[in-house]
């Protein structure tokens, strides 16, 4: 060859096995070489190029790869089933005739006393059986797109799902006696509670009860489903005042922000475990911890550790902060607010504030209403956030809107169509009895999930493993430091505001 010319072959075959060799070609050798074949018509090609232009032929379209997720994934069927549980409830409000149900449209276990069977009636007991047929039946279609039944059987969901479901059941059932939801005992401690119960004990070794965790693993699942159905019309930000909305949208954030720093900073915990904590301590306690979960792609074992916590510890606070508020003489709207912006969990919230008095309670509902109703900004603004913070060697990652519509959590679409609805309609019926009904039979649906989704977190959940866990990774004293930003400054905006 030439001088600064080499010769060089390179035997090959093209990918659909052909016998012919490449010809022999000259190339510079400080040049980037492209190898020419010989088709069986004798024409050259570019093999390099036909595999580049094959590979890129292969791949999905921006488009086409969305529309496999909207059927496939988790997330999205968590939207389809929460609108899916919205449209139930619409249709038994505007069905169900009153004299029937009362002014409980969703069935469920009722309040009780002395006698258990107090809160069942002929209407309860079989609207129960049906609602968890439905709740059944959706969750098996979306086993069935998401690939399930490839890894257990369909009667597997169905054997585990039922005794789920009997769990929660149970657990709504005890949550209903009076004096135990006085004292902060509801149906979500009992949910995980007798859910742990099955790990924990050696009913965990019956054979019979094998397939409770194929359906338990979905409790975040079933979460997520949940949490379109905290909707509420849009109109109330405007009618409870900026005082709430100081205390929720002010308070949280900034403990929030507080916390996750203490713990990365001072406690060096990992970054996941640290925001799973924070938004758990500061916001809506498992709802929080499950949508902040699927935003920032956390483990199971992580999610499951931090709603466990939390959940554990708001039993404490759901006592400790009504009788200290009443000892030292705290004003009752004061009060509610306080207890609205810093304890966890709507129902032990409400448990809380009602130890102090009535108007505690009112206040306190509302401000949580409005916390929870900023689930979805927060939800999108840890996912502008996840994207765009800098790694570990300092370098930032870049926006991408695709990449913040893939992590946003599609329940938010969910409560927002939800909640639209809501305020559409009821301006239009107010003054029957589905304007009184409509807005509490959509949470009382939601406590279904939500009670079927903790039994599967309490399932999932063993208390060495839980215990071991918290320990070494700093959850607890990672909470308890957040918890108490949270309280002090709920505390200081409610003096301020109210």
């Amino acid at each position: 060859g030439l001088p600064g010319e080499s010769t060089q072959t390179i035997e090959y075959t093209t990918d659909d096995d052909a016998e012919e060799k490449p010809q022999t070609r000259k190339h510079h050798s400080d040049s980037i070489s492209t190898e020419l074949t010989t088709k069986s018509d004798g024409t050259p090609s570019n093999d390099g190029t036909d595999a580049a232009t094959k590979e890129e032929d292969q791949k999905p379209s921006c488009c086409s790869d969305q529309l496999s997720k909207m059927a496939a994934t988790a997330d999205w069927w968590s939207l389809y089933i929460g609108l899916a549980s919205f449209a139930l409830t619409t249709i038994l409000v505007f069905t169900i005739p009153y004299d029937l149900s009362g002014l409980k449209v969703i069935p469920s276990p009722g309040r009780w006393e002395q006698n258990p069977m107090d809160a069942w009636s002929w209407y309860s007991f079989i609207g129960t059986v049906l609602l968890l047929s439905f709740f059944c039946a959706v969750y098996l279609l979306a086993q069935r797109f998401m690939g399930g039944f490839n890894k257990k059987p369909a009667s597997q969901y169905v054997k585990g799902f039922f005794l789920i479901g009997v769990i929660a059941t149970f657990s709504l059932w005890l949550g209903g006696n009076i004096a135990l939801a006085k004292n902060g005992l509801g149906y979500a401690i009992w949910s995980i509670v007798l859910g742990m119960m099955y790990t924990n004990t050696p009913i965990s070794k019956l054979g019979m009860l094998s397939s409770l965790k194929v359906a338990a693993k979905d409790g975040e699942f079933f979460i997520k489903c949940s949490l379109a159905l905290l909707a509420t019309e849009f109109s109330v930000l405007a009618r409870v005042g900026l005082p709430s909305i100081l205390v929720a949208w002010i308070g949280s954030p900034l403990a929030l922000v507080l916390g996750y720093n203490v713990c990365r900073r001072l406690f060096k915990m990992e970054t996941e475990v640290s925001l799973l904590t924070a938004v758990g301590a500061t916001w809506c306690g498992a709802s929080a911890i499950s949508a902040t979960g699927s935003v920032i792609d956390a483990s199971s074992s992580n999610i499951s550790l931090s709603i466990s916590v939390v959940a554990l510890f708001t039993v404490v606070f759901t006592f400790a902060q009504p009788y200290f508020a009443i000892g030292v003489g705290m004003p009752e709207d004061v009060a509610g607010a306080w207890i609205g912006g810093s304890v966890d969990q709507t129902g032990n919230v409400i448990a809380s504030a009602a130890i102090i008095s009535e108007e505690a309670t009112e206040v306190a509902a509302i401000v949580k209403l409005i916390l929870n109703s900023g689930l979805g900004v927060l939800c999108t603004a840890i996912a502008f956030w996840w994207q765009t913070k800098a790694d570990e060697n300092g370098n930032k990652g870049k926006f991408s809107w695709l990449f913040l519509w893939d992590k946003l959590p599609k329940f938010i679409l969910g409560y927002f169509l939800c909640s639209g609805m809501l305020s559409v309609v009821l301006p239009l019926i107010e003054g029957l009895h589905e304007a009184e009904t409509y807005q509490k039979a959509v949470l009382d649906l939601n406590k279904w999930l939500f009670a079927i989704g903790f039994v599967g977190i309490g399932v999932m959940t063993d208390i060495k493993e839980l215990w071991a866990g918290a320990i070494g990774s700093g959850v607890i004293q990672g909470y308890l430091v957040t918890n108490t930003f949270d309280i002090l400054i709920s505390l200081a905006l409610s003096y301020a505001t109210f």
